[in-house]
């Protein structure tokens, strides 16, 4: 064998090796490939045997098995290939992305992930919400059922008692969607404290019908207070709340509330009525409003309706005022409703309004049925600016002065100056009135009349090296020449003779903590004869933050025990007296203490009125706030205390309220209790449950 034979015989055995290699790894490769994609299953265990007649696996100790996201650790496992059923035994544990399932024994199938689960505690993440029952089966990936189980949003093991249950038989629970069962308990650490043959909750935070937790309370004028309300989930824009307030000394009290939202309309109407025994009177209130869009025009209308001027002193108030004192307080209820068009150069518009005063003795508020209108919007014409407003107002009331009125009212305005910057105006107004029930007036009166304003302002401005100074001196005079005086309809009535100069004076300065600021303003009234000087007007106002602190809730520095000032008052020359005294003062006093404390003071009712305030989280579960309402007549007038405790899965909300009495009746104390458990919406079904075996049933 020559040389080259020799050379083409070892050529030929390493291609052989190397063709082996390749045939071999590429085998492995397949196969390694056919094992991961066709059946997608990792099983380790310290011993694991094949049965290849059956196909199955036998894992024993520390038992790991996952696939498709799911990870299931057991002390022992039969995995059959084929069907990918699983018989599962000892500490099994079951985890994918939304589910943690500790349990005794389970029979799962890993692909449609459903089985039989043996005294088992599910852990839903999303909501937090608990299921712990002795027979479960998971119907699907999100669906279980349970003979008996116990439902919850509280922390729980299998041993504890959680601070809330439902526990009923016939479980059956779809993740975020809902939760039903018959025989249910409520159950509070494991006691029973409330039965239902059938309830029902929605296992989502988001908006599902159902009843919402009631509020409970009792009231030295209304009696003991049973609130229920029920929320009907219409639609994904569309819903409704049905409110019941039961008074044991005044009577049963029922409301409606309606909401929708659309691309082109949006609205929310609530009515509500009251017989109420002791007064034998009947209280009703009407509220809505309604917004509509059809391309460039727009409209809307904002109702406010009660029957009796003294609804809202009698606190007959719907669940979303939440008790507020401004709603007793109020003095007018006013009603409205718009159709506005853009125009090139302008609006057109079409208004209804009235007026409700809540003020016994006072006479009615025109209303205007209806107003059209067109303003034109600011237009530079050279120098100058234009704009101007025009009505034609119906104006109706039933016994005092009404009728139909024009109003042109164009403005011209011209600025110059950059030193003294230097503003002015020139108003024409004409009226025209066609008079009904105006004795004491002409028919068909006009008026002719403009308004000349000017105003100065200029700005010395300073820095510092830790503060900057800024004075605002500003110098302002409005002319109105003396007119014929028409009856009063609003405010345009109003327009008459003046003749008033005003020189006020703006101080600032800015720390780097706080900054301070003043200002007075001392009006002249040529028309007052021998008294021109008006009363004087001071202002300050105070604010300061102690730096900053990173908030992670927000995302943002916020101030570090920040504090505000803020006051005004008016002083008479002539009388030598001071007409009013307005102040308010707040304060962080720590990270979550703070207080507020206002005053008020007027000459005309020589009356002295102060609030003070404080809310204040004591604890991570406690918080507190408290409001109280004096004035210097009638000593303490209104009064509030509440108290909000939270724990991981509920919350518990007690307020403590007195509200001043009159002449009429006596000073009313009140407390409210409310209840949230956390998880479930606020919401709850509870029916009467019929068989169908059952008489009334056939």
């Amino acid at each position: 064998m020559n040389k080259w034979e020799v050379g083409n015989r070892k050529w030929e055995l390493k291609n052989r090796k190397l063709l082996f290699f390749i045939f071999f790894a590429s085998y492995f490769l397949l196969l390694t490939y056919y094992l991961s994609f066709a059946w997608a299953t990792t099983i380790t265990a310290d011993h694991m045997e094949h049965f290849p007649e059956e196909d199955k696996y036998v894992a024993i100790g520390n038992v790991r098995i996952e696939k498709d996201g799911v990870i299931i650790n057991a002390d022992r496992a039969v995995l059959y290939k084929k069907t990918s059923d699983t018989e599962l035994s000892g500490n099994v544990q079951y985890e994918d992305d939304d589910t943690f399932i500790n349990t005794e024994r389970a029979d799962l199938n890993l692909d449609s992930k459903t089985g039989k689960l043996y005294n088992a505690l599910i852990f839903f993440k999303k909501g937090n919400y608990w299921l712990n029952g002795e027979n479960m089966r998971k119907i699907k990936e999100d669906h279980y059922y349970a003979t008996v189980a116990t439902f919850t949003t509280c922390d729980s093991d299998e041993s504890s008692k959680p601070d809330w249950c439902f526990k009923g038989s016939d479980v059956d629970i779809v993740v975020g969607k809902k939760f039903t069962a018959r025989d249910v308990t409520y159950q509070i650490k494991g006691v029973p404290v409330l039965y239902s043959p059938y309830a029902w909750a929605p296992v989502k935070t988001e908006r599902e019908t159902g009843f919402l937790f009631p509020m409970i309370g009792n009231s030295s004028q209304k009696g003991f207070q049973f609130s229920p309300a029920f929320f009907w989930a219409i639609d994904d824009n569309k819903d409704a709340t049905f409110y019941l307030d039961y008074y044991t000394k005044r009577g049963v009290g029922k409301g409606l509330e309606y909401r929708y939202l659309d691309f082109d309309d949006r609205g929310k109407w609530y009515a509500y009525h009251l017989s109420d025994t002791k007064l034998k009177k009947d209280f009703v209130a009407f509220r809505g409003m309604h917004e509509h869009r059809i391309g460039d025009i727009e409209g809307f209308v904002d109702i406010n309706y009660v029957n009796r001027k003294d609804f809202y002193r009698e606190d007959f108030i719907s669940k979303e005022d939440i008790r507020r004192r401004d709603s007793r307080i109020q003095r007018f209820l006013q009603s409205t409703g718009e159709i506005s068009a853009p125009l090139p150069d302008g609006r057109l518009y079409l208004l209804g309004q009235q007026w409700i005063d809540l003020k016994e003795g006072h006479t009615a508020v025109p209303k205007r049925l209806p107003e059209l209108g067109y303003v034109v919007n600011p237009t530079n014409i050279g120098p100058l600016m234009f704009t101007m407003n025009s009505s034609v107002t119906n104006f109706y009331r039933q016994s005092e002065p009404r009728g139909q009125r024009l109003d042109i009212n164009p403005t011209v305005s011209y600025s110059f100056g950059e030193t003294v910057p230097i503003f002015q105006s020139l108003s024409l107004r004409e009226t025209a009135y066609n008079l009904e029930k105006a004795p004491s007036y002409k028919s068909s009166p006009h008026r002719e009349t403009f308004e000349y304003r000017a105003n100065a302002l200029t700005r010395f401005m300073k820095k510092y090296e830790s503060f900057s100074h800024i004075i605002e001196p500003s110098l302002s005079y409005t002319f109105i020449p003396k007119t014929y005086t028409p009856p009063t309809f609003d405010s345009i009535e109003l327009f008459n003779r003046t003749s008033v100069a005003q020189l006020a004076l703006h101080n600032s300065l800015s720390f780097k903590d706080f900054s301070l600021t003043a200002g007075i303003a001392q009006p002249l009234d040529f028309n007052a004869g021998d008294r021109p000087v008006s009363p004087t007007t001071l202002n300050a106002s105070l604010s300061s933050s102690f730096g900053t602190v990173y908030n992670p809730k927000t995302g943002r520095a916020e101030p570090v025990n920040p504090f505000s000032l803020n006051f005004d008052t008016s002083y008479n020359s002539n009388t030598g007296r001071v007409d009013t005294v307005n102040s308010s003062f707040n304060v962080k006093v720590m990270e979550k203490t703070s207080l507020s404390f206002g005053e008020r003071y007027s000459n005309a009712d020589e009356k002295y009125y102060s609030n003070f305030g404080i809310t204040s989280e004591i604890t991570k579960k406690i918080s507190v706030n408290a409001n109280f309402w004096h004035d210097s007549k009638m000593g303490l007038r209104d009064a509030s205390i509440g108290t909000v405790y939270s724990e991981q899965c509920w919350v518990l909300n007690l307020s403590l309220a007195r509200k001043a009495g009159d002449h009429t009746r006596p000073a009313e104390y009140s407390f409210m209790v409310f209840v949230e458990l956390k998880g479930i919406g606020q919401k709850i079904k509870l029916y009467q449950f019929q068989t169908e075996s059952s008489p009334s049933a056939k």
